[in-house]
């Protein structure tokens, strides 16, 4: 009986014992007792979740948008190119039969003279025939020389070039209108002036000029406009 009765007891004590396990197995699943501390299953689900759209950083967004170009070398401004200049005239002022006139010579083959002022072309055509000088005359055997004229306000300038055609080009008619700076005549090749075949056979211009004002007929400084 004494034996029934202490094997009575332990079963309590071991059931006692087992109960209190199981117990406390039970808290520490359900709500995480004794210290230990589980994540929520509702957090974990939503961090499993990938976001359909990440969020991009600040820095990287700038980067994005901003695109930053590699710096370029400037391009080098073109040279402005010279324009061509035309030798020097040379110069010889003379006097003859108490006029005063400048005579050209001409270094270069491909010369064209402008008007130094505004004014109206005056070409007037003179020929050499028996010794004497002919204006107007037309004798298709012999040559023609122009004198060009340029009559302004108060001054008129007479160029005495070469041989019509073959030595001079006439760029301007008798009686246009010109400004300063127009083209007058062109000398396409070398030869003297008619100033060489009407007055004096040793003279090496190929040009002869002359300024007069007007309406004195005074004779001025031919040179300021060659």
């Amino acid at each position: 009986m004494k034996h029934a009765l202490l094997r009575i007891g332990a079963v309590g004590v071991v059931s006692s014992l087992t109960a209190a396990v199981l117990l406390g197995v039970g808290r520490l699943i359900l709500v995480g007792d004794l210290g230990v501390a589980f994540p929520s299953v509702s957090q974990a689900s939503v961090s499993a979740s990938p976001s359909g759209n990440p969020a991009v950083p600040p820095a990287v967004l700038s980067d994005i948008a901003t695109p930053n170009p590699s710096p370029t070398s400037p391009e080098p401004s073109p040279t402005p190119t010279a324009a061509p200049t035309q030798p020097p005239l040379a110069l010889t002022a003379f006097r003859f039969g108490g006029r005063g006139y400048v005579g050209v010579v001409v270094s270069d083959l491909d010369r064209s003279f402008d008007a130094p002022f505004a004014g109206t072309v005056e070409v007037r055509t003179y020929q050499f025939i028996d010794g004497e000088v002919r204006l107007g005359s037309n004798v298709p055997s012999l040559a023609f020389y122009p004198y060009i004229s340029i009559v302004g306000a108060d001054r008129k300038i007479t160029y005495r070039p070469g041989t019509l055609g073959s030595v001079t080009e006439l760029l301007a008619r008798d009686g246009a209108r010109v400004a300063a700076g127009d083209r007058l005549f062109h000398l396409v090749a070398p030869g003297r002036s008619s100033w060489t075949t009407f007055y004096n056979s040793s003279a090496p211009y190929d040009v002869v000029v002359s300024l007069q004002a007007i309406p004195s007929g005074r004779d001025l400084d031919a040179t300021i406009y060659l």
